[in-house]
């Protein structure tokens, strides 16, 4: 599989408009064949996957820039493109996954700062969630905008920490699972939160466990922290991954764990999950002794 850098279009800065201009048609003109040619190639590795079920390999690995070793969550968008985030700065990126390009980044106004550890779209709102149980909501912005937003704190950084945020537009909620339970009364169990919107406050939130012991199944791990997850759009199962066990599960919404199993190999820092209508897992990995990526998988449910 050949691995490749992710593009995004380029600011031009040369003296004369009209030469801008031409070397802007140019650099767009290179990114469309670009994206033609990548997305040739994914449908070839798709093929090739459909037709060999027992073949895990990755279908597509896309390198990310230096503004993004440190990736976290991922959002599906319904155009097929995703939202991504660094980890301490609030910058929004979209990514097409089937070619690596870089379509756009906008900021929040003020550039803050914090523990962003997750992202996810419900309706024409995006929110990013911080460790601490804290929403940041805004809408979707322009290339190199900033965009206004609104502070919501869910006042759960007490009873856990936080890495993983989901919509769940069956039920118009969103899901905050706990990455480390403080609770004493929710040890031993995976806890995700279900809060219906719109936010008000947090009286109308119900709490979903399940036993850690079923969570963690036959594999070796001691638990299971997730770091990020997403709902498959055919099953509207729970797709939860582990940075630190480097593993994936798979809850339906009434509990029951239907997939409990490692990573393929290779994810050394997980961070990001998200699964597409027509059968992609898409994982994201900050940037270890390796560089931060992003990596396809066909999905099989």
């Amino acid at each position: 599989m050949t691995i490749v850098r992710a593009l995004a279009l380029l600011v031009c800065v040369l003296p004369s408009a009209a030469a801008c201009r031409q070397t802007q048609e140019a650099k767009a003109a290179q990114i469309r064949a670009l994206e033609v040619a990548r997305k040739e190639q994914l449908a070839h590795r798709i093929a090739a996957a459909d037709a060999d079920p027992t073949n895990a390999a990755p279908i597509a690995m896309w390198i990310m820039p230096t503004e993004l070793r440190e990736i976290s969550g991922l959002s599906l968008l319904p155009n097929g493109h995703v939202l991504a985030h660094d980890d301490e700065v609030g910058v929004v990126y979209e990514i097409d996954p089937r070619t690596g390009i870089i379509i756009k980044h906008f900021e929040l106004n003020g550039d803050p700062h914090g523990d962003f550890e997750s992202i996810t779209t419900a309706g024409s709102d995006i929110y990013l969630l911080e460790s601490k149980g804290v929403l940041f909501k805004f809408k979707d912005g322009a290339d190199a905008s900033a965009v206004p937003y609104t502070r919501f704190d869910t006042r759960l950084g007490h009873e856990c920490e936080f890495e993983s945020l989901a919509y769940e537009a069956d039920s118009s909620r969103l899901l905050l699972a706990c990455k480390n339970v403080k609770a004493q009364a929710l040890k031993g169990q995976l806890v995700i939160y279900r809060l219906p919107l719109p936010m008000t406050d947090t009286s109308n939130m119900s709490t979903m466990t399940v036993p850690m012991t079923d969570v963690v199944g036959t594999n070796g791990w001691k638990k299971f922290q997730p770091s990020d997850m997403a709902i498959d759009p055919t099953t509207k199962n729970y797709v939860l991954i582990g940075s630190r066990e480097k593993g994936l599960v798979e809850i339906t919404p009434g509990g029951e764990v239907v997939r409990s199993e490692p990573l393929p190999k290779g994810h050394n820092q997980a961070e990001g999950v998200a699964v597409t209508p027509d059968g992609i897992l898409i994982v994201s990995d900050e940037a270890t002794q390796k560089p931060a990526a992003i990596t396809l998988y066909r999905w099989r449910p």
